[in-house]
């Protein structure tokens, strides 16, 4: 009898060791779904700024976004859900946020190395880096720096063409601008003369025309092709703004009389 109740039960403990087995594979299984889901979900959400400089420079961001997208009372979070993702579309519609958050935050007067801090902090870049380790993170810093001082001097080179647009009278694009103007050193430099003028007369800080200057075809095509220097081109640009700050305050401002002298006169050719 003792042997019919051992062998009856062994199917029964058997059959227990299975469900405890299966059990404990199932609270392994949901273990690791839930960490899958917590890493997921921390992956989705920008990681916090390391300083009070980084916090900082992500408040200017996020400033400047702001007027970018039209919308005043947008937070970082909601920015960086619209704009973070794999799918190609989104990457460059957050790439040109940068575009035009760099444009905007070089005609505020921005040094083009702010700028280039300012779009670490931006979703784009965010995105790339929310799930290194410390080690991949530092390995990555060289090709994150290099897409953001892309992206200025990109913003700087369509600044220039808008100017040169309006100075001119003639719609430009980069590449047929320099072709037009690398032939002639003087042609060259009085553009970017005209350029300055058009740029202060807008309001722009005489440090942020200076910047723009050198990314003009002709302190390009010194650079690049003749070799000069980037402290030489620099005194080149901050020589060419003050030569022109300097003409536009000798130039002649017509009184008050002589303004209506000219309308006076305006209304009687009319006549």
């Amino acid at each position: 009898m003792g042997a019919t109740v051992t062998d009856a039960t062994e199917p029964y403990q058997e059959s227990q060791s299975k469900a405890s087995a299966s059990q404990a594979g199932g609270q392994k299984g949901a273990s690791e779904a839930l960490a899958k889901n917590a890493a997921g979900a921390a992956a989705s959400q920008p990681r916090e700024p390391e300083t009070e400089k980084a916090r900082s420079i992500r408040e200017q961001y996020l400033a400047f976004a702001r007027v970018v997208v039209g919308a005043s009372a947008l937070n970082y979070l909601s920015l960086y859900e619209r704009y973070a993702s794999d799918r190609p579309d989104v990457q460059q519609a957050a790439q040109a946020l940068d575009q035009n958050l760099a444009k905007l935050a070089l005609q505020a007067g921005n040094a083009p190395r702010v700028v280039t801090q300012l779009l670490a902090q931006g979703p784009f870049t965010q995105f790339q880096t929310r799930t290194l380790s410390p080690e991949a993170k530092q390995a990555a810093l060289p090709g994150l720096l290099q897409y953001a001082q892309s992206t200025v001097e990109t913003a700087q080179r369509q600044r220039f063409v808008d100017f040169a647009s309006t100075v001119t009278g003639k719609v430009w694009n980069y590449p047929d601008l320099y072709r037009e103007h690398v032939g002639s050193d003087l042609t060259a430099i009085q553009l970017d003369q005209k350029v300055a003028a058009a740029a202060l007369k807008a309001g722009e800080a005489p440090e942020a025309i200076a910047a723009l200057l050198q990314h003009s075809p002709y302190a390009r095509f010194q650079r690049e092709v003749r070799q000069v220097k980037p402290e030489v081109l620099e005194q080149y640009a901050k020589g060419t703004v003050a030569q022109v700050q300097e003409l536009q305050s000798l130039r002649p401002v017509p009184s008050e009389k002589a303004q209506q002298r000219s309308q006076s006169r305006d209304r009687s050719v009319d006549r």
